[in-house]
C-alpha cells in the first residue's frame, strides 16, 4: 500500500484564515478593555503601597512624612517626603515639607529611598487620569494619623477623607484611593462603575 500525504487545499486555507481574522477582530476590544482595567488597578495599587510604606516609616522613625498628589496637565504623580535625619543630640523634626513630584521627583525621599508614583510610568500614552481631593497631608508619628502639611499641632485631621480617583482613558473603569483622618487607606469602586475583583463599593 502506498502512503498518501494530503495537504490543505487553497479553499480550506482561505476559510481557515477568514475564521481566524474574525476571531482576532472580536478579541481585540476585549484585550484593550482588559489592559485599560489593569492600568487602573496598577495605579491604585502603587499609590496604596506608597501610602502604607510612608505611614510605617513615620511611626517607626518618629518623624512626619508628607504626601502630596499633583496633576500638571495630565502629568500626575504622588510623592512622599521625610525630613532629613537629625543627629542624635538634635530634636526630631515635627514638620515635613512635601516634594513637588511634577518638577523634581528626586526630592521625594523617605528613609533613604525614592518614594514616588509617576503617572507617566503607567501605560505611557494610555495612562489613566486622576482626580485629586485633599491629597496633601502628613502622616503623624502619633499612631500614623494624618495632619495638614505644615500643621503638626493637629495630629489628626477632623475634616473629610482625602481621596484620589483613578479613571481609565476610555472612562469606563474607575477606582478610588481613600485615606481616612486616622491614616488608614483603602481602595473602592465608585458608584455606577464596573466591579473590580477584590475591591468593595465606595460608601455612599
Amino acid at each position: 500500500m502506498k502512503n498518501q500525504n494530503r495537504g490543505f487545499t487553497l479553499i480550506e486555507l482561505m476559510v481557515t484564515l477568514a475564521v481566524l481574522a474574525v476571531l482576532i477582530t472580536l478579541a481585540v476590544p476585549s484585550f484593550q478593555d482588559y489592559f485599560q482595567k489593569a492600568r487602573v488597578r496598577g495605579a491604585a495599587d502603587q499609590v496604596t503601597d506608597l501610602l502604607a510604606r510612608a505611614r510605617a516609616v513615620a511611626v517607626k522613625s518618629d518623624m512626619p512624612v508628607a504626601v502630596q498628589a499633583k496633576d500638571d496637565s495630565g502629568n500626575w504623580c504622588v510623592g512622599a517626603r521625610q525630613p532629613g535625619n537629625p543627629d542624635a543630640w538634635e530634636p526630631r523634626p515635627d514638620v515635613a515639607t512635601p516634594c513637588v513630584c511634577t518638577t523634581d521627583s528626586s526630592t521625594c525621599m523617605v528613609d533613604g529611598e525614592q518614594m514616588v508614583v509617576l503617572g507617566s510610568d503607567i501605560g505611557a500614552g494610555q495612562r489613566p487620569s486622576v482626580a485629586i481631593n485633599g491629597f496633601d497631608f502628613s502622616y503623624s508619628p502619633k499612631l500614623g494619623g494624618i495632619s495638614a502639611n505644615a500643621a503638626p499641632s493637629k495630629s489628626f485631621l477632623s475634616g473629610t477623607n482625602s481621596s484620589l480617583t483613578v479613571t481609565s482613558t476610555n472612562g469606563r473603569y474607575e477606582l478610588q484611593v481613600v485615606v481616612t483622618p486616622l491614616g488608614q487607606s483603602y481602595v473602592c469602586v465608585p458608584d455606577g462603575k464596573p466591579a473590580f475583583f477584590g475591591y468593595r463599593a465606595c460608601p455612599s
